[in-house]
């Protein structure tokens, strides 16, 4: 009998040993529930018992670390001490608190396709698209890649001359190549850009043009020659044409061989022309043009107001031969009446 009470003592000590073992291996959360079910115990259990129960909750506390084991022992040494439910339940709270800290939050991972979407969109927006290059830096990428295919074409094609003269002589041509490539493009850069910019001014000149005025009146004869020309390098050849036209009525009225009004028609101005001058209307008449003179105007501004009329109101298009055409009468008038020229 004495040897099975004995045995029956060992396997208790071995038991609790491994009863020990497992608390001591246990993790935090569960030394937490273990304590608190032991003090759940306490408050259902007899006031003798309670402090047995307090005290399984103390050792149940003993895989904590001591920061945080150290206040929860000073309520279970209370509440041991005492055996007072409200001691108890004030330790059981504390200990369901701390363990719910350590639960971790069931949070579900999102699905790989959710995710997949979601990060789709967020590249998606417009901050995060990577802006398309400037024109600049396509062209300076392009000259680049230029530069760099003629480079290595000048060594292949130099390479076979470092025999000949040395390496000098495959790298003194090499560079050379390259200057005169680069020149050349400066070249052609500068001629495109000078190309634009007066392409530029044409269609703001044409856009200003509408603005011309139509009485001859407005400027002098040397003024609508100058405009004239300024149009001419423009390649506006219709309106150039059309200020040399009105220049010609200017510098008739000037040399007072007509009396130059803008209400009436160019083919009512050649009339005119054959009429007496405007000086033999005055008081005190001055000396007339020779009469030769007058017929001489008339003959050089026929063909022209023809020419006119047809760009004008005929639908013609005039390109440089016809500018001419109003730039020769303009500038024989111009020879010939220069010294009857009054400009007013």
């Amino acid at each position: 009998m004495r040897c099975c009470s004995g045995a029956r003592r060992a396997c208790s000590w071995v038991w609790a040993a491994l009863l020990c073992a497992c608390v001591w291996a246990s993790e935090p959360a569960d030394a937490l529930l273990e304590a608190e079910r032991a003090l759940e115990a306490a408050s259902r259990a007899r006031p003798a018992d309670r402090k047995v129960f307090v005290q399984r909750a103390q050792r149940a506390l003993a895989p904590l670390p001591p920061e945080a084991r150290e206040p929860l022992e000073a309520l279970l040494d209370e509440a041991a001490t005492d055996g007072d439910l409200s001691d108890i339940a004030r330790a059981r709270r504390s200990i369901r608190a701390y363990r719910e800290t350590l639960a971790p939050s069931p949070t579900p991972s999102p699905a790989p396709d959710r995710v997949r979407q979601q990060l789709d969109a967020i590249f998606a927006e417009p901050d995060m698209q990577i802006p398309p290059k400037s024109l600049i830096e396509r062209l300076s990428e392009a000259f680049l890649n230029a530069v760099e295919t003629v480079v290595r074409w000048l060594n292949r094609l130099f390479g076979g001359l470092g025999g000949v003269g040395g390496g000098w002589l495959a790298q003194f041509l090499q560079w050379f190549m390259i200057v005169l490539l680069v020149l050349t493009l400066a070249l052609a850069v500068s001629y495109l850009a000078g190309r634009v910019q007066f392409r530029r001014r044409a269609r703001a000149s044409l856009a200003a043009l509408d603005a011309l005025p139509d009485d001859a009146r407005t400027l002098s004869a040397r003024e609508w020659r100058e405009l004239a020309r300024r149009l001419a390098y423009e390649g506006n050849w219709q309106q150039a044409s059309r200020a040399y036209y009105l220049g010609t009525l200017r510098l008739l009225h000037e040399a007072k061989l007509l009396d130059y009004d803008p209400a009436l028609t160019n083919w009512e101005h050649l009339q005119r022309l054959r009429q007496p001058p405007l000086a033999a209307l005055l008081p005190f008449p001055a000396p007339l043009p020779d009469p030769a003179l007058r017929e001489e105007a008339y003959q050089q501004l026929r063909p022209v107001t023809l020419l006119f009329d047809s760009i004008w109101y005929g639908g013609m298009t005039p390109d440089e031969a016809t500018y001419r055409q109003f730039e020769a009468a303009f500038d024989a008038l111009y020879r010939r009446l220069e010294a009857h020229a009054v400009p007013a």
